[in-house]
């Protein structure tokens, strides 16, 4: 349809000119009325279509014998001379034409280069800043992380110094309050600690120590490390006999264990229980920690490892998952989050067994 357009303009172009042509073959020789035809062309050819600049110039030459060249009103020529005049003012007319199309088409090439280059400088610009800004709320964070663990070490073990004590162990009361004291405390301890890993391994300062490690291990270990979290949940652990030794770092991926877990816990109901399984393939361990939850959203399954992210009914601080993905990363693995069939999210990592 646009070329059909074109091709009507080129048309109309012609047309005008001819019309200005007539009132000025009364003052103008032929040779001088080409040039409005030229211009005609010109016009044409400025809307940047070679196809409609080519047919303007093959219509030009048409109207120009047609109406200017002797006898007049017919396609016959009297004198052989025009039909040069005819051939140079076609070529002309494709010449410049060919000219201002080409001074067209570097014209919009200059400002898509500008937009592309202005765009790549913003986008340049942003990155500087988000950079920026990430590693001033990373040295911030480090800073009040470190800073944090002292008073943090001393709350705790001062709830568990009382509860220690027999003191109050008859005051029921006093207990619960110590107990709600050092649970809230270990929780925000695991935070502290997760601030603390994030911006370690985002800044390339935590160095993998792999050893050849049973998985089981790594399991009972997160397991014990979240007794009060867990306490009364069912975990059920299914972990095949002839698991081999995985080479890990055991601390890095006993947090993953305990991330995952905790995220669990979090969104499922106390009286529905938390799956954990692994499997090998090829070479390399599937792990897979299974709720009963709500699940997840569909847009959710990507975005959920990213620092500092977490739906509307997540609480938390949204770092737990991105340490996950981190450390797996760091191992040579992947990890994932899809829906459980029947409801509930499913957490699944792989570690390579070379």
């Amino acid at each position: 349809m646009g070329e059909v357009r074109e091709y009507g303009f080129a048309a109309l172009a012609v047309a005008g000119a001819t019309l200005l042509c007539f009132p000025l073959s009364h003052f103008w020789s032929p040779a001088n009325l080409v040039m409005v035809y030229v211009l005609a062309v010109v016009g044409v050819a400025r809307r940047g279509r070679r196809s409609s600049a080519a047919a303007a110039a093959a219509l030009a030459v048409l109207a120009f014998d047609f109406c200017f060249v002797p006898p007049r009103y017919t396609f016959q020529v009297s004198d052989v001379q025009y039909l040069w005049t005819f051939v140079v003012m076609f070529s002309a007319a494709m010449l410049i034409s060919h000219l201002t199309i080409r001074q067209h088409e570097e014209a919009q090439a200059a400002r898509a280069s500008e937009r592309r280059n202005t765009w790549f400088m913003e986008k340049a610009k942003r990155a500087e800043v988000e950079a920026e800004t990430e590693r001033l709320r990373s040295s911030l964070l480090s800073s009040v992380s470190h800073d944090l663990r002292t008073p943090l070490s001393a709350i705790l073990g001062s709830a568990g110094a009382l509860l220690e004590k027999g003191k109050v162990a008859g005051d029921s009361e006093s207990r619960q309050l110590l107990e709600t004291i050092q649970e809230e405390g270990e929780r925000l301890s695991r935070l502290v600690n997760n601030l603390l890993q994030v911006t370690r391994l985002e800044a390339g300062g935590l160095a993998l120590q792999k050893e050849k490690t049973p998985l089981e291990e790594i399991v009972g270990s997160a397991l014990e490390r979240l007794d009060s979290l867990l306490k009364g949940r069912r975990i059920d652990v299914a972990l095949p006999e002839n698991l081999p030794l995985v080479p890990m770092d055991a601390m890095l991926v006993e947090q993953v264990f305990i991330n995952l877990l905790e995220n669990a816990a979090r969104h499922t109901p106390e009286e529905r229980p938390i799956d954990i399984s692994a499997r090998t393939e090829e070479n390399r361990v599937v792990v897979s920690v299974s709720d009963r939850g709500p699940g997840l959203q569909t847009d959710e399954t990507e975005r959920i490892f990213d620092k500092f992210y977490h739906g509307a009914s997540s609480p938390g601080a949204g770092l737990g998952l991105a340490i996950c993905r981190a450390v797996v990363l760091a191992h040579g693995g992947r990890i994932w989050a899809e829906n459980r069939p029947g409801g509930g999210a499913r957490f699944q990592f792989t570690l390579p067994l070379l």
